[in-house]
This record gives C-alpha cells, sequence and structure tokens, in this order.
C-alpha cells in the first residue's frame, strides 16, 4: 500500500490535529454506513433474487447430511438447504467444534454536529497504533466518532459498567489532538468483537464439513474481510480455485476445492448475528 511519512509539523499545518510524533497517509482507505450497505443488499435481492428474510431466528443446531444441511430453531422448525453459511461474528462458537477466537470489548462515542471548519482536511479517517488504539471518523452530517479502549471480554455486565469511563478516556483524547473543536459527545455505545492469535479471519470449510461454510471476520476489519470471505466462497461453490483460501482456513481442509456438484443443491442458507438473521435463497 503506497504511503507517505509526514512530519508532526506538517501534520498540524496540514490537518490541525497535534500528534506527538509522524504518521503515515495514504490515498486509498474509505469508509461507509455499514448498516445502510447491509439493509440495501438485502433489499436488492428480496426484489431481484427471491431473498427470504427471517430475523429473529434463534438457530440451536446445524447438522450436515449427505447432500445438504439441515437447521434447527428454538422453536423446532426445520430449514433444509444444499449449504449453509455461518457469518455470525463471535457468535459462530456454537457451530465450531473447539475455541479458536478471544472476545474483546470495544467503545466508541459520536459527537453532536459541529461546523465544517472545524474538521480537518479531506475528512480523513486517523488511526493512532498506540496500545490501546484510538480511531476517528467522521459523518456526512458533520459528526465525529470516536473509539477504541478495548478490554478483554468478561461479561456483558461488566464491559457495560466501563462504558462511562471510557466515554470520559475518549473525550480526553480527542480533545487534546483538537483543542479548538467543541465537541461534545451525544451518544456512546459498546460492544463484542473477535480476534485471533494471528490476527487474520477464518473463512472456508471446517475440515471434514463440505457443506457449512464460515465468514468470520475476525480481528477487527470485518468489513474487508467480509468481501473476502464473500468472493472465496461464491469461487469454492463454483469449483473455481482460490489461491487465499488456505491463509484464512483455520486448519487446512482437504475437502477445499472437492465438492460433489452432482449432489449439490442450489439453494443456500446464511446466518447472521446478533439473534441471529436467517437469509435463504431459493433452489
Amino acid at each position: 500500500m503506497p504511503v507517505n511519512l509526514l512530519k508532526k509539523q506538517e501534520i498540524r499545518k496540514r490537518y490541525k490535529v497535534k500528534v506527538p510524533g509522524n504518521a503515515l497517509v495514504n490515498e486509498t482507505s474509505a469508509q461507509m454506513d455499514a448498516y445502510r450497505a447491509a439493509t440495501g443488499l438485502l433489499t436488492y435481492h428480496m426484489k431481484e433474487n427471491g431473498l427470504k428474510v427471517f430475523t429473529h431466528t434463534n438457530i440451536k443446531k446445524c447438522t450436515e447430511t449427505s447432500d445438504g444441511c439441515i437447521m434447527i430453531t428454538d422453536k423446532g422448525n426445520k430449514i433444509k438447504c444444499g449449504y449453509a453459511i455461518v457469518a455470525t461474528g463471535f457468535e459462530a462458537g456454537q457451530f465450531l467444534p473447539q475455541k479458536i477466537m478471544d472476545l474483546t470489548s470495544t467503545y466508541a462515542l459520536i459527537s453532536h454536529p459541529v461546523a465544517p471548519e472545524y474538521l480537518w482536511p479531506e475528512h480523513c479517517l486517523i488511526w493512532e497504533t498506540a496500545d490501546p488504539y484510538l480511531y476517528i471518523r467522521t459523518t456526512d452530517g458533520n459528526r465525529i466518532i470516536v473509539g477504541g479502549e478495548d478490554e478483554k471480554f468478561s461479561d456483558p455486565e461488566h464491559r457495560d459498567s466501563l462504558l462511562r469511563k471510557k466515554i470520559r478516556i475518549l473525550e480526553r483524547k480527542i480533545r487534546k489532538l483538537f483543542p479548538d473543536i467543541p465537541f461534545k459527545t451525544e451518544m456512546a455505545w459498546c460492544g463484542t468483537f473477535s480476534s485471533t492469535k494471528d490476527g487474520l479471519p477464518f473463512i472456508g470449510n471446517w475440515p471434514g464439513k463440505e457443506r457449512i461454510f464460515f465468514d468470520l471476520g475476525y480481528g477487527g476489519n470485518g468489513i474487508t474481510f467480509s468481501m473476502i470471505g464473500a468472493q472465496i466462497i461464491c469461487h469454492k461453490l463454483q469449483d473455481i480455485k482460490d489461491e487465499r483460501s488456505h491463509v484464512f482456513a483455520m486448519i487446512e481442509s482437504k475437502n477445499i476445492g472437492k465438492t460433489d456438484k452432482k449432489k449439490r443443491p442450489l439453494s443456500l442458507c446464511i446466518l447472521l448475528g446478533t439473534d441471529f438473521t436467517v437469509l435463504i435463497y431459493p433452489a
């Protein structure tokens, strides 16, 4: 990725930010509204491809058969499909035979709208690689989102109890970087994400399972990894070799690239979190 090195004096002059050191700048980053993107994709495929969406559908069990998968809901209903894709993030643990990730609590807040003249040029994304890290971005409505201050996850109650403390820390950090911005928090939240030992996601089959796929964008780069996962799994279903498969496999699977075309139905079921949303593409 091409980058340019900026000295802290130049950063202060160009971006109005007081930083303790130098910075790397690249021109290839982007930001998106993940919620609008997801709902837009679902709406499109509901209209164009007959996608069926079932929200708040708790899947208790997913079993692979010789010609597909059978999922059982918490109400005892059965869903049969040719293939299942588990894309439930940290909630995927119940479908995996062993633990592959650690849980982390993370915190974020968003400001009231600020006047455009207070924002830095180009509204670039800012990432401070300290520990704990700090990220800052803007929205279309001239709001500022600040996040970070990760903690090892223990339970939801403990995570939530730290929110007020984390708000004060994040507010202090952004005001130190941008002392001229009249920053005022409007809303704050916290959540849980998963990470792996090598920082990479888990994409593909579990060894011995040919019809259950996992698209788990662990590591804090879910939007990027989910796209890579979609490409890899689509290639797999079309029997197209993808050189990236082994990079994101938790355990090297002998089944990769060896699906049985004769037995493969076209029906597809995708599980999303939280509280599970089930997407069904009919055959």
